[in-house]
C-alpha cells in the first residue's frame, strides 16, 4: 500500500464537517488548504462554494489529489515558507495535521496570519498526545513521555501540538472563534478499535521512523502494546483532535 493508499484510508476516519460547519460561509472565499494531501477538505471546501489552492510538500499526495479532483488547483508548497507573496492574500486558511511537524508552532502562525485579509479566518487542526491509548503498562507510558520529549527537544514531531494551537493563535494576534476537540474514529475514540482502524494503525507505527531511532529493539514490543490498548474492550483515547477557529481583526 502506497502513503496515497494510506491517507486515502485514513480520510474515511475522518469526520470534518465538525470543523467545516464552524466556518464562515465560504462562497466567494479565496481559501488555501495548507497540507491538502489527497485532496478531501479542498473538494469539500471547494464544494461549499470557495476558490481553493491546496499545498503539500509530498508528490505522490499531489499526484492522487490532481487525479482525484482534476478540476482543482493543487501546488507543490513548503508550508514552512509560506509567505503573503506566495499566493496573495486569503480570506481563510485551513490547517490540517500540519502543525505538529513544524518546530517553531508560532512563528508558522504568525506567517500564516500575515497571509490573511483583515477579517480573515484560521482552522487549524492537530493531533495531541497520538500514542497516548490505555490500557497500557506504567513502563510504556513512562517510554512514551521520554519519546515524546526527546523528539521535542530535537525539533522533530510535536506530539504535544494539538494543545498550543490556541496559544499560538493568540500570540500572532488573532481573536480565538473557537476551541473544541473533534471525535475522530481512529485517532481520538473509546472501546475496543475496529479491524480497518487496527490496519490504519499498524501501518501507522510501522512508518514512523521515530519510534526505530528511539526504541531500536524495543520498537517491536511498544507496537505491539500499542496496538493491544486499541483492541482491548475497555480502550480508551488519551489523544485528542484539537481543533481552533481564529480570526483577524
Amino acid at each position: 500500500m502506497t502513503l496515497a493508499d494510506e491517507y486515502e484510508r485514513q480520510e474515511r476516519f475522518r469526520d470534518w464537517d465538525q470543523a467545516l460547519q464552524s466556518l464562515p460561509a465560504l462562497r466567494g472565499q479565496r481559501v488555501l488548504d495548507i497540507g491538502c494531501g489527497v485532496g478531501t477538505v479542498t473538494a469539500q471546501l471547494a464544494q461549499r462554494g470557495a476558490e481553493v489552492v491546496g499545498v503539500d510538500v509530498n508528490d505522490a499526495l499531489l499526484a492522487r489529489a490532481r487525479e482525484r479532483h482534476p478540476g482543482l488547483r493543487f501546488e507543490r508548497f513548503d508550508a514552512a515558507q509560506l509567505r503573503p507573496d506566495s499566493f496573495g492574500h486569503f480570506d481563510g486558511i485551513w490547517c490540517s495535521f500540519v502543525a505538529a511537524y513544524l518546530p517553531d508552532l508560532d512563528g508558522f502562525v504568525r506567517r500564516i496570519a500575515a497571509c490573511l485579509r483583515d477579517g480573515g479566518w484560521l482552522a487549524l487542526i492537530e493531533v495531541d498526545d497520538l500514542l497516548g491509548h490505555t490500557p497500557r503498562s506504567p513502563a510504556l507510558a513512562a517510554m512514551l513521555d521520554a519519546f515524546y520529549a526527546q523528539a521535542s527537544a530535537e525539533g522533530g514531531y510535536g506530539f504535544r501540538a494539538g494543545r498550543q494551537l490556541a496559544a499560538a493563535a493568540s500570540a500572532a494576534g488573532l481573536q480565538l472563534v473557537r476551541e473544541a476537540e473533534l471525535y475522530d474514529r481512529e485517532l481520538s475514540f473509546a472501546g475496543p478499535a475496529p479491524a480497518d482502524v487496527l490496519d490504519a494503525w499498524r501501518a501507522r507505527l510501522a512508518r514512523m521512523a521515530g519510534l526505530v531511532r528511539h526504541f531500536g529493539a524495543r520498537r517491536a514490543s511498544v507496537s505491539a502494546e500499542l496496538l493491544d490498548a486499541l483492541a482491548a474492550p475497555e480502550h480508551r483515547a488519551l489523544c485528542r483532535v484539537m481543533f481552533v477557529l481564529a480570526r483577524k481583526p
